[in-house]
């Protein structure tokens, strides 16, 4: 996945999102660790954070939560296809330990689908990229939900292994509390 971000404009009285070139990250001790940080530490409970929020996270006040979008390529080497996403809200658990140690935290990620074409012919790298220089935006668009999972502070908060199954079993107050979105 690639994380990206992109600004809300207006090109002929119409709303298209355009690539800043800059990129964020979600893991490692980044804007969802500065959530849980921001949130006091919270183990064995559950957490939220919304796309306002992250923004907010990655750029400070310098930020604009209304025009800033952070969206996700979910396959940024595909040559059929351009798939993006936005993640609105991001729900957490975060398991740890009598010490303050976090062990892992499931997530369960609501995405606004953004964007999403497939091709017949096969896409070059510049070819995808001048696509992805004015996206019109249509947040009416189909919504789903991505379960994922973040190693504890051992693993410095990042992913689970890629290529490996990144299942999230989810159980106990964990399961109660992510029943609640959907």
């Amino acid at each position: 996945m690639a994380f990206l971000v992109f600004e809300q404009s207006l090109m002929n009285e119409r709303p298209v999102l355009r690539p800043t070139g800059q990129t964020f990250s979600l893991a490692g001790h980044n804007l969802l660790y500065r959530a849980w940080e921001n949130r006091g530490r919270p183990l064995n409970s559950g957490w939220s954070v919304n796309r306002r929020e992250l923004v907010e996270l990655q750029f400070g006040k310098q930020g604009n939560s209304e025009s800033t979008r952070l969206i996700i390529d979910f396959h940024p080497t595909s040559t059929g296809r351009i798939g993006l996403v936005e993640p609105i809200n991001i729900h957490a658990y975060t398991w740890g330990e009598p010490d303050g140690t976090a062990v892992w935290t499931p997530l369960m990620l609501e995405l606004r689908d953004v964007y999403y074409s497939e091709y017949d012919e096969t896409l070059s790298p510049e070819r995808k990229k001048d696509i992805m220089q004015q996206i019109p935006v249509d947040f009416d668009g189909y919504n789903s939900v991505e379960f994922l999972y973040l190693n504890g502070d051992a693993l410095s908060w990042n992913w689970g292994r890629n290529g490996m199954t990144n299942a999230a079993f989810l159980f106990g107050e964990a399961r109660d509390y992510f029943r609640g979105f959907f």
